[in-house]
């Protein structure tokens, strides 16, 4: 018997048109971009297209997309995005360095949190996606993870459930701290009331919740009436 031959592919991914590679490429993020352009000569192609990275640099830094225009046409848009997210590496690694030389023994008192995020707000066009990519990374401690929490929500107001889903996604949402407060005890007829202590341990998650909302007021209003310092978990050592 004559095994007959099996029937021709009918056609590699490599072979797509151009138009239709373009459209693909523009429906991913950078990681996949970066991942596609991998595969093949003509994937390389598409995905370094001016168009995609245009895309990119627009969804990620929409207020500085328009300065950016002049660059990109001497170095294209993949170069200038490269370059720009560089530079949010550098100046949001300062804030990060600042944060770790300030830590005591595991915690960090109030008014170093408060200039982490003041310094934050100072860096220019610094997005979501930067805290995600910079702050919300497992490498960095949950401090440091708590800080790009609270900057997002309170400085750039990404909603609390979207804040969530990124922690989820970076494998931070279960992380906790503590937070210690020491109430200063008020003067009363001449003589002051002792102080107050109080202790809480709240996950990263939980902050994104309604159960956080206090915590995460006490932490936005300083030492006013309060002295606060973040201390994280010891049961978080393991995750």
């Amino acid at each position: 018997m004559v095994l007959s031959p099996a029937p021709a592919s009918a056609g590699r991914w490599a072979d797509l048109p151009e138009d239709i590679a373009l459209t693909v490429a523009s429906r991913l993020q950078e990681a996949d971009v970066c991942a596609l352009g991998g595969c093949s000569r003509s994937w390389r192609t598409a995905c370094d297209t001016d168009c995609i990275w245009e895309r990119l640099f627009s969804c990620r830094w929409p207020t500085a997309a328009a300065d950016a225009v002049v660059a990109s046409r001497v170095q294209g848009w993949k170069a200038v995005y490269i370059d720009q997210h560089r530079r949010m590496s550098i100046e949001i690694s300062n804030v990060v360095e600042f944060v770790e030389r300030c830590l005591n023994n595991g915690s960090l008192e109030s008014e170093y949190y408060l200039k982490a995020i003041a310094d934050l707000a100072l860096i220019a066009n610094i997005g979501f996606l930067d805290v995600q990519f910079f702050l919300f990374s497992r490498n960095h401690g949950a401090i440091i993870n708590l800080i790009g929490l609270h900057y997002s929500i309170a400085s750039l107001h990404v909603p609390p459930t979207e804040v969530s889903k990124a922690l989820q996604a970076r494998q931070v949402a279960g992380r906790k701290v503590c937070v210690n407060l020491l109430k200063l005890g008020r003067w009363f007829y001449g003589f002051r009331l002792p102080d107050e202590h109080e202790s809480r341990k709240i996950s990263l998650s939980e902050l994104t919740m309604s159960e956080g909302a206090e915590i995460l007021a006490i932490l936005n209003r300083g030492a006013v009436h309060e002295v606060f310092r973040l201390r994280i978990s010891l049961a978080d050592i393991d995750k």
